[in-house]
């Protein structure tokens, strides 16, 4: 084969390249332009409903951080009642493990007591 066949070959390979490119580019223009116009219709449709939304999700938002006391940062208040806070935070979850140890250690009794019970027909 010639060198002309290669040249040949590669100059309409690179031009249904471009061409391709072109019709995808138009393609893409006329579905971005539909979706921008449906964009549009919607927020004409739902504008004021979401304009309404928008009110009173800030109104809710303004009153619950009326009604939540605000806490200074923990690095704005002294370190003893940080350490403090903190020991009364793992003295309750101590309370929290020790209730669930005996919560457990009730249930693997119960447990033992029930394997233990002879198999029916058995006489104890």
């Amino acid at each position: 084969m010639s060198v002309w066949f290669w040249v040949t070959l590669w100059a309409v390979l690179l031009v249904a390249t471009v061409v391709g490119a072109i019709l995808l580019g138009r393609w893409l223009w006329g579905v971005v332009h539909a979706l921008m116009a449906e964009v549009e219709r919607a927020e004409d449709r739902h504008g004021p409903a979401l304009i309404r939304l928008d009110a009173a999700l800030n109104a809710a938002e303004d009153a619950r951080a009326d009604a939540e006391p605000h806490r200074p940062s923990m690095f704005s208040e002294d370190l003893t009642t940080h350490y403090a806070r903190v020991a009364a935070l793992r003295e309750a979850a101590a309370a929290r493990k020790a209730a669930r140890r005996a919560r457990h250690e009730r249930t693997w009794e119960r447990w033992r007591h029930f394997n233990d019970l002879p198999a029916r027909g058995d006489t104890p």
